[in-house]
């Protein structure tokens, strides 16, 4: 939380630590001896004693209290792969997983069911604001977006979209084919890109104080806009 540290992971069990400051490198890599590939990492509370919460392409969540030095395990569903995990405050988030639901907790080691009960895509990118704000990036150009009492879709085109960064109504959702969309107070709108690339990450400069926004991507692909 405070931009100290920089978290990743990736496959084969990796799992690491960057010190932004030191230019330090911590490896956490196959914990538990487990080896399986990891898929998204969200980290909560401060640098040196950070919540770390790593979704696995088994099913699993691991979940470190302890800066990494020891992790535990939960299947939350089914045992079908964890595509993406998100955290709105040091033990509460969402994720989705490839059995098209999104699950919650609220202690980061037990999840609980909540939705979604209508989707007829696979889910990929989730970003959780809130108990009652979380935005959900699918297949087929869908989005869906959790309010406290129900799902509301919203249709972009029909990119497999793989993740999203939403902050109140401006947000983006990046996805196949170099696919890019910004929504503001219209909807949702594409945008060109350079590339035709699948892309799988975005972030949204103005929620850092940065001047650009980014998205990553297959082959190495980085694409930027200044806003």
């Amino acid at each position: 939380d405070d931009r100290e540290r920089l978290w990743f992971v990736g496959n084969s069990g990796a799992i690491g630590e960057y010190d932004v400051t030191t230019g330090n490198l911590n490896d956490y890599s196959a914990p538990n001896d487990v080896t399986n590939n990891f898929n998204d990492v969200a980290v909560t509370g401060p640098a040196g004693e950070a919540n770390v919460y790593v979704a696995g392409d088994s099913g699993k969540m691991y979940y470190s209290f302890d800066n990494g030095e020891t992790f535990d395990e939960v299947t939350p569903g089914s045992g079908s792969n964890i595509n993406a995990v998100d955290f709105y405050d040091e033990r509460s988030g969402h994720i989705v997983d490839g059995n098209k639901t999104v699950f919650y907790t609220n202690d980061g080691a037990s999840w609980d069911k909540l939705g979604i009960a209508d989707a007829n895509s696979n889910l990929f990118g989730v970003d959780s604001d809130s108990a009652n704000d979380v935005t959900v990036s699918a297949g087929g150009g869908v989005v869906w977006n959790w309010d406290g009492s129900q799902w509301r879709r919203e249709d972009t085109g029909d990119a497999t979209l793989r993740d999203i960064e939403v902050e109140g109504t401006p947000g983006l959702t990046v996805g196949g084919g170099g696919k890019v969309y910004r929504r503001d107070s219209t909807g949702w709108q594409q945008e060109a890109t350079p590339t035709g690339e699948n892309l799988k990450a975005v972030l949204r400069g103005a929620d850092f104080g940065y001047p650009y926004d980014i998205a990553t991507g297959a082959g190495g692909t980085v694409i930027e806009k200044s806003v």
